[in-house]
């Protein structure tokens, strides 16, 4: 298999399915590139890439940490990152399981040249990956400390040694950060003034579990956590961030098939509801809403106009605000005729946002949860990293301070599973179906409304098919399709006003039908287990989970899946079809 000028890493570092074999570099190299498996030969792999990268030596210091879904290994992929860091003779400081903000926190704070985090973020347990980050941000595709380059020495590497070395290596020190995590969030959340407000919490049994209860705890804030204590197997199961991405409001009808903590703020409607993902950079605000008696989510998009109104009483509300094309078409706007904010829309992505090098960046934020917020680091140095817990907690005040949020547009995403991804980049046959398909069908909708033209736009990632709609020099739709980064599936976004949502979802769900009937790859496990899964239902009606099936990570992330993808319902042991 052929590894030149290939691309490692994805939208956020690199992941995949985990396997604890013992391979080459070389073989882990290539077993990733054709299944999207990871093994600790591979992470070992590209930490002795990212400190060559970054010119450490053996007086270098470096920081990492993970969200605690290792142990499920025996910490197998811990140890491999830690081993690999200190085998160049340099300090290697532990954190132990943390929010990924904490890394580059204490990066900054120590002067440490490199840090990397072990996590797959909101994906399911059976996988994991590693995210890098130098002088406190993530690394960019492009240039001299860029993920290209960092991925043609991993493979140089992969060329000359054989194997890592087994031993394990020594300069590792077990830091425990509860401090420094503690005061970041008493310096930038107004306890103070909330101690008359109840939260529920739901930290996806992962890294905020220890530090969200000592945070409420010593705060005399009064809370309930919902979501279990971490087992490694249990992070992000039908919990967390990820199982509600996507979902505007919970009616009453969907208690059965929404997440514990739905229930838990219809039984205690003056309650705020607090939900992170796995490695807690992502954050939603969840609240009843007693006129339409439903339960509203509030993601990254209404997160960050509700921050900014509390900026703004701070005079901190000025300057440029900065989202992806995963926001609501109505954000930049909204932003603009709320705080005089000038914005830029950049790829997906919170590294985009933390890279922007906006010396007056006000806020950053995308849907999905991601909200950076510049904070001060204990040596005055500036943070820019997502952090789930401050972002929905500051909401959550700035809520009850009845600071409103903006008018939205239509959002919807369309999600394709275990596909083929390399039938889907610039310029391959289906890519060019798609843009001759959008050509088509937009011209067609858009056929005698008179003020709105369509035409292609360019990100800087080239796999990335996007199309917007202007009116009056306004872009009012946006409809994108791209692969994710770290995950076998593809995605297309539908955003627009609220007046073109008849004309364009017809187009936006051809384009994923499209997708759904050609890029299915057949070779992958999960599409045996998701046959059995809908032919199951198919003859009864429902399928119902064993006690093993509960806790086999592959069974659970088909289960993820379908749900995502709108096929299934159920309430984590007994599943229908959606449509029933």
């Amino acid at each position: 298999m052929n590894l030149e000028g290939m691309n490692f890493f994805g939208t956020d570092g690199i992941r995949g399915k985990t396997d604890t074999a013992d391979l080459s570099y070389m073989d882990a190299l290539v077993l990733f590139k054709k299944k999207a498996v990871i093994t600790p030969a591979l992470i070992d792999l590209s930490v002795r890439a990212f400190v060559r990268l970054i010119g450490g030596t053996p007086s270098s210091s470096y920081v990492t940490g993970s969200d605690g879904r290792d142990s499920v290994t025996g910490n197998a992929f811990v140890n491999a990152m830690n081993n690999a860091f200190a085998s160049t003779g340099a300090r290697v400081d532990y954190l132990g399981v943390v929010p990924t903000a904490a890394v580059p926190q204490y990066q900054l704070e120590n002067s440490c040249l490199g840090a990397a985090m072990l996590t797959a973020s909101h994906n399911p347990s059976n996988q994991n990956g590693i995210k890098f980050f130098y002088e406190g941000k993530k690394l960019l595709p492009e240039g001299e400390l860029g993920d290209l380059r960092l991925s043609s020495i991993m493979l140089e590497i992969a060329k000359a040694e054989e194997r890592p070395a087994k031993e394990r290596a020594g300069n590792i020190h077990l830091e425990d950060p509860a401090d420094m995590i503690l005061k970041m969030l008493e310096d930038n959340i107004p306890v103070r003034d909330m101690r008359n407000m109840h939260f529920i919490l739901d930290v996806a049994a992962g890294a905020w579990t220890r530090y969200a209860d000592m945070f409420f705890t010593r705060n005399g804030l009064v809370f309930t956590r919902i979501s279990a204590d971490p087992e490694g197997h249990n992070i992000n199961r039908s919990c967390g961030v990820a199982e509600i991405e996507g979902h505007e409001y919970y009616t009453r009808l969907q208690i059965p098939y929404a997440p514990r903590i739905i229930r838990a703020l219809f039984e205690n409607p003056e309650s705020y509801g607090i939900v992170t993902d796995g490695d807690g950079d992502r954050g939603m605000l969840l609240k009843y809403d007693v006129p339409s008696d439903t339960v509203k989510v509030y993601d990254g998009d209404e997160e960050a106009f509700l921050i900014m109104g509390l900026l703004s009483r701070k005079s901190r509300g000025k300057g440029h605000i900065v989202c992806t094309l995963e926001s609501d078409i109505m954000a930049s706007v909204s932003f603009s005729e709320s705080f005089g904010s000038s914005s830029v829309i950049t790829d997906v992505g919170d590294k985009w946002i933390c890279n922007c090098n906006l010396e007056d960046l006000a806020i950053g934020f995308e849907s999905s949860g991601h909200v950076i917020i510049p904070v001060s680091t204990a040596n005055g140095r500036t943070l820019l990293s997502g952090n789930g817990l401050l972002t929905a907690a500051l909401a959550a005040f700035a809520l009850d301070s009845r600071l409103g949020s903006f008018r939205r547009g239509f959002s919807k995403t369309y999600y394709t599973y275990f596909v083929d991804k390399d039938l889907f980049c610039a310029g391959s046959d289906l890519f060019d179906q798609d843009g001759a398909m959008l050509e088509k069908e937009l011209s067609e909708a858009l056929r005698g409304k008179t003020g709105l033209s369509f035409g292609r736009r360019a990100f800087k990632d080239r796999n990335v098919l996007a199309y917007q709609i202007v009116r009056d020099g306004l872009v009012v739709a946006l409809i994108v399709s791209r692969n994710s980064g770290t995950e076998d599936k593809n995605a297309v976004y539908l955003k627009c006003t609220e007046d073109l949502t008849a004309l364009l979802e017809p187009v936006a769900h051809s384009l994923a039908s499209h997708h759904r009937s050609l890029m299915r790859n057949s070779s992958l496990p999960e599409m045996e287990i998701v046959r059995d899964i809908m032919g199951t239902m198919e003859k009864t009606g429902s399928y119902t989970v064993s006690e093993a099936q509960s806790k086999d990570t592959l069974f659970t992330s088909v289960l993820h899946a379908l749900e995502r993808e709108g096929r299934i319902k159920g309430d984590g042991s007994r599943f229908i079809p959606a449509e029933g």
